[in-house]
């Protein structure tokens, strides 16, 4: 028996097995009737979920698959939410395990169950426990699951045939969201046209997936509730929103993106650039170098971590940081010759560019660069919110896939970091390695205590 234990928790699933006893830890404590979750239970009280449901799709939103789920599980009990909410956070780490992982499973997966404990689970909360998880943590999750077929046919590594259903069904749930669709039919219609280059034919099951993803996407853009609901919202929340072009939009999405990072103090954005930072400095004597990897960390102190102690010597950082984080439009065709209202813009551009060009140098060259493709697709997640007229109102909870992707990065970054076996390099990596660790550790306490605090 404990044989057999021993070998269940070996290759990383022990790692995986403690991050969902600890996300089942932090739920517990929840009880999802609150916001969104409380208008939910409402409306399908005493009525089928179906009569509530359906007539969404003509009046408010595209999302019919995830509310119909939503309702369900709240309709039967707030435990089976804690229990898939847990099991869909394990999804993600399993998933993210599969594609990204192929050595030292037992390190590097007990690292990466740090780095997402790293990410503040209570920005799950923004519109109700409940709601806010199966609208966006649970297509992550799924979404990731979803993308474990690609690696395995690029890999030439066979399917069994009862997974092919549970992708299936997992790209079917993640297409019904619109950020994680838009990863879906990027990365499926991307990666079919690579394979079709290298192999001169295509697997079959590509093929489905991307009929499957492209048919999510037309369901999303011909839905007349979305329609209805942008109407609606531009009206409430965003009055000037059709007077904005679409470079307007795109400079939006890259402004409100930063703001959030500032704003929120973003750690795991801070957790990626250090541990870039970190490796650039290991491996580059280059000063050109080294500035380019340290530029976002001296950002985020300067606007963040120094905001109180350089008020009164450097009063205007403080005011630069409020430009920063704003809720509006920063830079349109009207207020482009002034140079503040450039500012947050190249603010913005500057601190990604830095991070696109350090992993250019740590990855060695662009084609088959995972990790920069990985920050792209996670980076341009965040952007088509400027596309949105509820850009602002939508708040932290729309970063959550950049935001995956940053501890994607983090997590790829560190894996070349561990390659090295200089006494000093050494350690150097266990300093990082306890610096991630001590944040994990720190930040699951601060969301336990958050839970705690507001679930009164």
């Amino acid at each position: 028996m404990r044989e057999k234990l021993k070998k269940f928790l070996d290759n990383g699933r022990g790692a995986l097995l403690a991050l969902f006893i600890l996300e089942l830890i932090l739920m517990i404590f929840v009880t999802p009737n609150k916001y969104d979750d409380a208008v939910f239970l409402e409306n399908i009280h005493g009525t089928s979920i179906w009569s509530y449901v359906a007539p969404r799709y003509f009046t408010w939103t595209s999302r019919f698959l995830i509310e119909y789920v939503l309702c369900g599980v709240l309709k039967i009990s707030k435990y089976l939410w804690i229990l898939i909410q847990s099991l869909m956070v394990t999804l993600a780490g399993y998933s993210i395990s599969k594609l990204f992982i192929k050595e030292n499973k037992n390190e590097s997966n007990l690292m990466l169950v740090f780095m997402i404990l790293v990410f503040p689970i209570t920005v799950m909360n923004g519109a109700g426990w409940a709601a806010t998880t199966v609208n966006y943590m649970w297509p992550l999750a799924t979404c990731l699951f979803a993308l474990i077929p690609i690696k395995k046919i690029w890999d030439g590594e066979k399917i069994k045939f009862w997974q092919y259903p549970l992708y299936v069904l997992a790209l079917i749930f993640a297409g019904n969201a619109e950020q994680t669709c838009a990863i879906l039919f990027g990365t499926y219609l991307v990666f079919t046209i690579l394979m079709i280059m290298k192999n001169k034919k295509i697997h079959p099951f590509m093929i489905v997936q991307t009929i499957l993803i492209i048919a999510s996407l037309i369901f999303i853009l011909t839905c007349p509730g979305n329609a209805v609901r942008t109407e609606s919202e531009i009206v409430e929340y965003f009055k000037d929103f059709e007077m904005l072009t679409f470079l307007d939009k795109i400079g939006l999405g890259f402004t409100s993106t930063m703001g959030l990072i500032v704003e929120k103090a973003n750690i795991v954005f801070l957790m990626m650039c250090i541990t870039i930072a970190v490796y650039i400095f290991m491996n580059y004597k280059e000063k050109l170098y080294r500035i380019v990897a340290i530029i976002p960390i001296f950002s985020m102190f300067v606007t963040c971590f120094s905001l109180y102690s350089t008020n009164l010597v450097f009063p205007y950082f403080g005011a630069f940081r409020g430009l920063l984080t704003e809720e509006q439009v920063m830079l349109t065709a009207a207020n482009s010759n002034n140079l503040l209202y450039t500012l947050p813009f190249m603010f913005a551009a500057t601190n990604f560019i830095c991070v696109i060009m350090s992993l250019l140098l740590i990855f060695k060259n662009l084609k088959n660069n995972i990790g920069l493709l990985v920050f792209l697709i996670g980076l341009a997640s965040r952007l088509i919110i400027g596309f949105s007229p509820t850009v602002f109102l939508s708040g932290e909870r729309t970063m959550l896939f950049f935001d995956f992707s940053m501890i994607i990065v983090t997590l790829l970054v560190w894996q070349e970091m561990i390659k090295k076996n200089d006494k000093n390099d050494k350690k150097i990596q266990k300093r990082m390695e306890f610096f991630i660790k001590a944040t994990g550790v720190l930040q699951y306490a601060n969301c336990l205590l958050a839970i705690l605090l507001t679930q009164k």
